[in-house]
């Protein structure tokens, strides 16, 4: 069971799960998570690793209310979003593995125009986002000239993960921002 608790991340009050930040809950316009705002107002969201909710918020800031799905698999951590996330009337929160959600979204005929993956174990990549079996599910969800963002740590990996990705999606922008790579593809 992992330990997810609010903390303070330099001065700012943030979700950490294991120690390390998972989201956070103050404006935090140098952190990665701006850069993985859309800069035209989504239709339909879809945000896997929600986290206490940092995109959700931020979206919700720059757009008003928008349709949203928000996926998060550890139950404490969802309670959290439920807790900090109650007055964003669009957003939808499910409590389900990111993986399955996705499968089952794109055989319901589900569409987004908006995607946001930011999907770790404390400071570990998923395994299996990179894996052809989502990123082509994934891609199924979206419409037809729909983005996904992925939040990818940089580190020695990062180019293997990026070719990856590009497999499966059009690589149209990447950002680096601190110790992260945001990287912007289309479907």
């Amino acid at each position: 069971m992992p330990d997810v608790r609010l903390g303070e991340d330099d001065g700012r009050p943030v979700l950490l799960v294991d120690g390390t930040v998972q989201s956070v809950l103050a404006p935090d316009p140098h952190g990665y998570w701006s850069r993985m705002i859309p800069s035209v107002r989504p239709k339909r969201a879809l945000l896997l690793g929600l986290g206490a909710g940092t995109v959700a918020r931020l979206l919700h800031d720059q757009f008003g209310d928008v349709p949203t799905v928000g996926v998060e698999d550890d139950l404490a951590v969802a309670d959290f979003a439920h807790e900090l996330l109650r007055d964003l009337a669009d957003l939808t929160i499910v409590q389900a593995d990111a993986f399955r959600y996705v499968e089952q979204a794109a055989a319901r005929g589900e569409r987004f125009d908006y995607a946001a993956v930011d999907l770790y174990r404390g400071d570990q990549l998923v395994h299996g986002v990179v894996g052809k079996p989502f990123l082509k599910a994934l891609r199924a969800t979206l419409e037809p000239r729909g983005t996904a963002v992925f939040n990818l740590f940089y580190e020695r990996r990062v180019d293997d993960r990026v070719r990856r990705i590009g497999r499966v999606f059009t690589v149209l922008d990447r950002q680096v921002v601190g110790k992260n790579l945001v990287l912007w593809t289309r479907a």
